[in-house]
């Protein structure tokens, strides 16, 4: 996520949603403003009939959901397809990996419906078998008395309708609208997927970054050293005891100047951001809103209720400016900066002609099997073009752009894919 809000700053798109689909889950957070959002209310182990264990240290606020390359498809009792929680791993893996498992799983359905090329599978050097993929995939066409490909295809509907829902938690139900948003696809198989995603979520714009598998490696290069403190003190916004406040972030941010001098960060490379949680008197919720640095007054403090009217119109879709509000902690994040790799401009090599690799049919969910030219992403260049539907395949992942997107090299090498909505 990091990664995806530095990509942003970088090609100038400062609302990202990240969507990363790898092995065994599919993970999506949210970047507004160029600012990775923050929870303090994250849970370990929840589920919709279990309440979780919460922690309440400040993280990346991530929702995640057992949907990856490996999750095995299933009947349940009453005879629904469901795709994972359980995953096949990476040993035995998929069925496809002819390692040993048996049971059908996503990248299977992946195979079968033509995305994924059999004899380029990890660039080549890991051979996968179709004849497997098919073998598993059999029970559940025979279950539903349909074809192995109509199975498979169920098995990524079934997959996309969980990531869609996942995809509206972290927009559409905290109060952003999705169009407002470009799309950030990571993961091996993020790209696989994405494209349908995003026009199924109404977003307008996807980024496939370079190598979109190993794409949370490059995010941690770009992640600034981070420390975060919080105080709890309940106190009126009306009327607030500005010297107390001034105390308690004076006290944190010496505390955090000490803590980055331990790791070799000069004073000068520190930054603060402040932010204060309120809530309406009576609430048992809080909802975080911008604190102004330098000297806090009462003007500040009257500022920072504004903040948090603003916020929780958008997240619980009603405010109460004319009730009485408090705060309930005084945060202060600080970023020990650290230097980072730049990235440079590609310059254009070759004809979109020299990236076309062949043919071959894909089954799409609208339009059916549809025959698609295959490119080889490492000869494509700024400023090539393309219509779906087509295939971009890489060293460690694919692109199935769908059919009435369009898809544009940036000087980056990244591809922009307009999804038509």
């Amino acid at each position: 996520v990091i990664g995806g809000a530095a990509l942003g700053k970088i090609i100038d798109e400062p609302n990202i949603i990240t969507m990363d689909v790898g092995g065994t889950t599919a993970k999506t957070s949210l970047v507004s403003k160029g600012e990775v959002k923050i929870t303090t209310e994250y849970k370990l182990e929840w589920t919709p009939r279990f309440a979780g264990y919460p922690v309440k240290s400040p993280v990346v606020d991530i929702i995640e959901i057992g949907a990856g390359g490996g999750s095995i498809a299933w009947i349940d009792d009453v005879g629904v397809l469901k795709v994972g929680p359980q995953s096949a791993g990476a040993d035995p893996g998929p069925a496809c990996y002819d390692m040993g498992g048996i049971q059908p799983t996503l990248t299977d359905a992946n195979l079968i419906t033509g995305r994924i090329n059999a004899d380029n599978f990890l660039g080549g050097t890991f051979p996968i078998s179709m004849e497997k993929a098919r073998e598993a995939m059999r029970p559940i066409a025979e279950h539903f008395g349909i074809s192995i490909e109509e199975a498979a295809m169920g098995v990524i509907r079934t997959a996309t309708s969980n990531m869609l829902n996942a995809l509206k938690l972290i927009s559409v139900r905290r109060g952003y609208d999705p169009s407002d948003f470009a799309m950030l696809a990571q993961g091996g198989n993020g790209a696989v997927l994405s494209p349908h995603l995003a026009h199924e979520l109404k977003v307008k714009k996807l980024i496939i970054p370079n190598l979109p598998g190993t794409f949370s490696a490059w995010g941690m290069l770009m992640t600034d050293l981070r420390q975060d403190f919080m105080q709890t003190r309940i106190m009126p916004v009306k009327g607030a005891d500005t010297d107390a406040i001034n105390d308690i972030y004076n006290g944190m941010e010496r505390e955090a100047l000490e803590v980055f001098a331990r790791q070799n960060i000069a004073e000068q490379d520190v930054i603060f951001i402040r932010t204060a949680e309120l809530r309406y008197v009576g609430q048992e919720h809080a909802v975080p809103a911008p604190l102004a640095g330098g000297l806090i007054d009462q003007a500040a403090a009257d500022a920072c209720r504004a903040a948090f009217d603003s916020l929780h119109q958008q997240h619980y879709t009603f405010s109460l400016p004319e009730a009485a509000a408090e705060f309930v902690s005084f945060n202060l994040t600080a970023y020990g900066l650290v230097p980072k790799p730049e990235i440079s401009k590609l310059e254009t090599q070759g004809e979109l002609e020299d990236a076309l690799a062949g043919q071959r049919p894909v089954l799409f969910e609208e339009h059916g099997s549809l025959i698609c030219p295959v490119y080889n992403r490492a000869l494509l260049s700024p400023g090539h073009q393309l219509s779906g539907p087509a295939i971009v395949e890489e060293s460690k992942s694919v692109t199935v752009l769908c059919p009435g997107q369009r898809l544009e090299v940036d000087a980056y090498g990244n591809l922009i894919i307009y999804t038509g909505v």
